[in-house]
């Protein structure tokens, strides 16, 4: 296995498919309070995984300041009102595969650190090859469960562990998409 390879994650109980492309990149399009953020990065693939993937759809879904998410539920958007659907979009891949989404600093829920959702899918390349996996943020000080005691979050590679810094008051972090060759 190409060590390099974006590693998998379990994509939770609380998935909606069909949710909306968010044109400008903002998932939290309808205001929720907490601290900005923005994560940036670009979609790789081909036999190296070194080749951009233009076009590539990444989807984004996480718990609001106080780690609810938005709904509370799964299914397809079209089972939920428009005012239940919060923190979850998705963005497309730019002709250099680069990608960027702003959002809110994710809060905890019981037994879980802070994270945030990600799916990334290249349709037509290879046929449609996707991977979700979990952005793992860091923990806030009072925090139950960090990094560190999350079972998710230990079987994920260095790389899906953010760090962010501070640009301007908002919290930014890079995250690169590894498609293997299959």
């Amino acid at each position: 296995m190409n060590p390099g390879l974006t590693v998998g994650a379990g994509r939770g109980p609380y998935y909606v498919t069909n949710a909306a492309q968010l044109p400008d990149g903002n998932v939290n399009a309808t205001g929720l309070p907490g601290v900005p953020i923005k994560v940036s990065g670009h979609m790789y693939g081909g036999e190296d995984t070194s080749t951009p993937l233009p076009g590539a759809k990444i989807e984004i879904w996480h718990a609001d300041a106080s780690g609810s998410y938005h709904p509370n539920a799964g299914g397809d958007a079209s089972d939920f009102r428009a005012d239940e659907l919060a923190l979850r979009g998705y963005v497309l891949a730019s002709g250099s595969g680069y990608y960027e989404f702003t959002s809110i600093y994710p809060g905890k829920y019981p037994g879980r650190c802070r994270h945030i959702h990600v799916r990334a899918s290249e349709i037509g390349f290879r046929g449609g090859v996707s991977i979700t996996t979990q952005l793992i943020v860091p923990a806030k000080e009072g925090d139950d469960q960090t990094p560190e005691t999350d079972s998710v979050a230990r079987a994920l590679p260095p790389a899906n562990h953010l760090s962010f810094i501070d640009i301007d008051g908002v919290q930014e972090a890079t995250f690169d998409f590894h498609l293997g060759h299959d």
